[in-house]
């Protein structure tokens, strides 16, 4: 590709060596009365392709390798305009052990350290303080335990498919239970022993029966529809929300049961957001939003969000750098300054510091990363640490040191998809309670003892702004999209402004895609195969339950034949496919996964996760062309 022309007219062109790498990105803007800024990224590479450095208008970047490729370290040295914004001096640097692995990782912030066990899981993490934080595993690789220098975070216990079933939080142990499909269905926090709560999954035992438990001062439960949409919650604390969904998955309405809370969503065919009276057929034509509501927006040649006007005395600015990263905010009420905001990133992106003023009072936050999650935010005299669900952005606990004061322990509490519902104490007392908007905003802090800044999952709120900070870019839970485009452009989505297809069973930690509940990005027309079985012919004419009973024995066989494949395998995958007490076997598909039958060799029947079998977007044309799956056509051939 030599060049991209957006529905805004903001153009890119590339140029590339002899070798198909790229070198250089030029950009020409498009501004809200017809200017055409222009801007260069360079990049400069070694006789294999690998970047040595990458030029711009605030600073230059250099990186170096090892022998076998891997990053060592990269340095950044501002420009005089760079200078200006806040862009300073810096060296990150990173080692790794003979087979690869990363051992540490130092910054500005200081150097984190990592060890692992046999099977590469990371079983020490050193902090720059010295301290451990300490992981355990069961044998099959997954999470057992967590704690800090031998101080116990939590122990988390499992059922036969790896699921986590219960959690110790302090004096508060919170369960949780599962559907047929494999979705989270309940959850609550009990004073009960945790000892007596572990065997509530045991045969003979039903344990939704406590959900409601007196003891149990947090509980709610998830109920979806056959396309796996959250359609209904019932919360001890929030009461019951219901939700409905448009024919493409958008969310279209959040219902509290009280007219003055209750929500309705209308879009464009591009996902942007419309006011309820306006015309069916109107449209945001370039994806730059003008006005939602009583807000007015106004955005740069670059297409970042500049000026936002909130009714009739609320005005706010932001600045820039040359990647549309956002480095100045002010607020302005009724004439007279509100709230200002200044931020600092390092070589890899990550917003490094902070320095906001909200209403004459200053603070100073500093944030240590740990990949691309955040681990530890500073403030002058106190830090935060936090702690996080495997693989996931979800968090787990906060562990709080002020000057000369104990360590305080806290404890999140989340919904269905990982967003913090409350945050409790050591001793199980709610300290942080929320209710959210359907996108975000929060609708209603009935507990705020301790500040508590993370929403949906990789994101931070900054109170000067009322964004939230999604690593890569800012949210705005209020209209719920992002105020700047996509930084990697068109492999986002096709809207360089969405932030995901509904609230409710997608997120994007990083501010880049949204994914699914299987991590299928929203964009990708493609789908996961587990495995394909053919079909003999003479059960072609037959019904989907002979269908899937034949792939469920054939791919039995396979496991016995491949201790690999068995291995690889969902465990659920794995305990559903093998024969019942009669030797017979399921003519159903397996759980959290469907037989799909192949749309161009209808013969062939493949195992693919249920989410993106069920999922919207560019997959459905390529799972169901013209609305058209390969059952249908087999039936057709086969008569």
């Amino acid at each position: 590709m030599i060049q991209e022309k957006r529905i805004d007219n903001l153009t890119r062109r590339f140029s590339y060596n002899l070798g198909g790498h790229l070198t250089q990105v030029d950009e020409t803007g498009y501004g809200e009365r017809g200017e055409r800024p222009q801007r260069r990224t360079e990049f400069e590479r070694d006789s294999i392709g690998r970047l040595l450095a990458k030029l711009n208008a605030d600073a230059r970047q250099d990186y170096v390798y090892d022998d076998a490729d891997r990053l060592l370290s990269i340095q950044r040295l501002p420009t005089a305009q760079g200078k200006q914004i806040g862009v300073s001096e810096e060296t990150l640097e990173f080692s790794y052990d003979l087979l690869g692995r990363l051992i540490q990782e130092t910054t500005q912030q200081g150097a984190l350290s990592y060890e692992y066990d046999p099977l590469s899981n990371l079983t020490t993490l050193t902090l720059p303080t010295g301290q451990h934080l300490n992981h355990l595993y069961y044998g099959s690789g997954h999470l057992h335990q967590l704690n800090l220098d031998g101080q116990l975070i939590s122990d988390i216990e499992r059922d036969d498919l790896h699921r986590e079933v219960l959690r110790t939080q302090g004096t508060l142990t919170s369960c949780f239970g599962y559907d047929a499909m494999g979705r989270k269905s309940w959850q609550f926090a009990s004073r009960l022993p945790a000892e007596k709560l572990s065997r509530i999954h045991n045969p003979g035992i039903q344990p939704d029966l406590l959900v409601e438990h007196a003891y149990n001062p947090i509980h709610r439960r998830h109920q979806y529809d056959p396309a796996g949409e959250l359609t209904r919650t019932l919360d001890k604390l929030r009461g019951e929300i219901k939700y409905e969904y448009e024919a493409n998955g958008q969310l279209h309405s959040r219902d509290t049961g009280q007219l003055i809370d209750s929500e309705e969503f209308r879009y464009d065919a591009a996902a942007n957001r419309l006011n309820f009276n306006t015309s069916q057929f109107d449209h945001v034509k370039d994806n730059r939003l003008k006005r939602w509501r009583d807000q007015e927006y106004a955005c740069d040649a670059w297409g970042n969000l500049v000026e936002k006007r909130s009714g009739m005395g609320t005005l706010q600015t932001f600045v820039y750098d040359c990647e549309n990263r956002l480095v100045r905010a002010e607020t302005l009420v009724d004439g007279k300054l509100e709230s200002t905001g200044a931020y600092r990133y390092d070589s890899l992106g990550r917003r490094v510091a902070k320095v906001s003023e909200v209403k004459g009072k200053t603070e100073q936050k500093h944030f240590l990363w740990q990949g691309l999650r955040m681990l530890r935010e500073e403030r002058p005299g106190q830090s935060s640490l936090y702690l996080y669900e495997p693989g996931s952005y979800a968090p787990l606990a906060r562990v709080d040191q002020a000057e000369g004061e104990e360590q305080k322990l806290y404890y999140f509490h989340t919904d269905q998809i990982g967003t913090p519902l409350e945050m409790t104490d050591r001793e199980g007392q709610i300290v942080w309670q929320a209710t959210y908007k359907a996108w975000g905003a929060v609708e209603r802090l009935a507990v705020n003892d301790v500040e508590q800044n993370l929403r949906f999952q990789g994101q931070y709120f900054d109170d000067e702004t009322g964004l939230h900070y999604n690593t890569f870019r800012y949210y705005d839970p209020e209209v719920g999209r992002f105020v700047t485009q996509d930084p990697i452009g068109l492999d986002g989505g096709s809207n360089l402004y969405r932030y995901v297809l509904n609230p409710t069973g997608w997120i994007d930690p990083l501010g880049w895609t949204g994914f699914d509940a299987s991590g299928r990005p929203l964009s990708s027309s493609q789908y996961s195969v587990w495995t394909s079985v053919e079909m003999p012919q003479d059960i072609h004419a037959s019904g989907r339950p002979t269908h899937f009973r034949y792939a469920n024995e054939e791919l039995y066989n396979r496991t016995l034949k491949y201790p690999e494949l068995n291995s690889a395998l969902p465990p659920e995958v794995v305990e559903h496919i093998k024969p019942g007490p009669r030797g017979g076997f399921s003519d159903r598909s397996p759980p959290n996964h469907s037989w799909h039958h192949n749309a161009q060799t209808p013969k062939d029947i493949e195992l693919i996760p249920r989410s993106q079998h069920q999922a919207p977007g560019p997959v459905q044309n390529s799972l169901h062309p013209n609305q058209q799956g390969g059952f249908k056509k087999l039936q057709s051939s086969a008569c």
